[in-house]
């Protein structure tokens, strides 16, 4: 059963878009000394943030990004991820800055906020931990999580969502840990009804031999939680990760407060079809920043009827794509402010870094 707090916060969720907003957006951006529509996609998702934070140029200083880690038991299995070890080492490289996401964002002036959420064992130093568990268990086995953990998960993203938004004008969610794909495309399933064949995710699969055994992992969770995955937070609960609903709770927080956020890779895409599930506004406070070829990924996103800015067939993740399409909107904007100076700013200032509230 879903906790009276979230139940409650996705009552509230309300459009975030209107027609008036939206008129009055396309007549401030025609009115500025360039060629209407001269920027192209990267003008609409201007706007997009605009609509979100209900003003006509949006601050844009203070920007995040979350990258979301935990476990999947799943990824015990031979599905074709490197399991713990993969996690480590990626989780580390991001640390220490050297992973592209890591470097583009401390170079574009991005805050990087690292959340363990259901890592297991000792906790890396540089991560703010917010354990649910130590990893969700194997969905071929049993649920991935109980109903007492898909909550807490759901909270703790409700509760940095909302500190957030007191830090940041625009952030930027992504996922690590090896495993989540399998488990987002279990759900990504669910929800949609589609078979195991068109909805496994493939961009991470290191052995192409693995491909039929994932598809096959995944077939047999549907068939073990067929009776049990009868809404989309029970899908999320069934196949897990933490992660992936740490992501739904943040994202349904975001939008209550009018907090932009760039959902980055497949796992994201999946949280945002599970939180529009729960509060079909939601989607309105959410942007694609770009997506890799993997039909599993594109249905994702056509299932939720968006495009995503950037088309570069990258299967790099992390937050590769959000923090690219970051620094895109937030120049626009910032130049929008010098080529219409008469438009007042009434966004938030830069803040002091402080760690997120639990």
């Amino acid at each position: 059963m879903i906790s009276p707090r979230i139940r409650e916060l996705a009552d509230t969720i309300q459009p975030l878009f209107n027609d008036q907003a939206a008129q009055a957006l396309n007549e401030f951006w025609a009115s500025i000394a360039t060629v209407p529509g001269s920027f192209g996609r990267l003008e609409d998702f201007a706007k997009h943030v605009a609509m979100v934070r209900n003003e006509t140029l949006p601050a844009s200083d203070r920007l995040g990004l979350y990258l979301f880690c935990a476990e999947h038991a799943i990824a015990a299995e031979p599905v074709g991820v490197e399991g713990p070890p993969g996690t480590r080492r990626d989780l580390a490289n991001f640390l220490r800055g050297v992973s592209p996401a890591s470097i583009l964002a401390r170079e574009f002036g991005i805050e990087r906020l690292v959340i363990d959420c259901g890592l297991a064992g000792e906790p890396e130093q540089g991560t703010h931990v917010y354990r649910v568990c130590e990893g969700a268990l194997d969905f071929a086995l049993g649920s991935a999580m109980t109903e007492d953990q898909i909550n807490a998960a759901l909270e703790i993203g409700v509760s940095l969502a909302e500190d957030a938004a007191l830090r940041f004008d625009c952030v930027a969610i992504a996922q690590l840990g090896s495993g989540a794909s399998v488990a987002a495309s279990a759900v990504l399933g669910t929800l949609t009804g589609r078979p195991a064949l068109e909805i496994t995710y493939l961009d991470d699969v290191l052995d192409q031999d693995s491909v039929a055994t994932r598809r096959i992992a995944i077939q047999q969770g549907f068939a073990r939680h067929q009776m049990e995955a009868i809404s989309p937070l029970a899908a999320v609960r069934s196949f897990g990760g933490v992660d992936l609903a740490v992501m739904t709770g943040f994202l349904l927080a975001a939008a209550h407060a009018r907090l932009p956020v760039f959902a980055d890779g497949f796992c994201a895409a999946v949280a945002a079809l599970a939180a529009r599930s729960v509060a079909p506004d939601s989607l309105d406070a959410v942007l694609f920043p770009g997506c890799s070829n993997d039909p599993a990924w594109l249905i994702a996103l056509e299932t939720l009827g968006v495009t995503p800015l950037l088309q570069l067939e990258a299967t790099e993740g992390a937050g590769f794509h959000a923090v690219l399409a970051l620094h895109l909107v937030a120049s626009l904007l910032q130049a929008a402010r010098l080529i219409a100076p008469d438009v007042v700013d009434t966004g938030a200032g830069p803040g002091e870094e402080q760690a997120p509230a639990a």
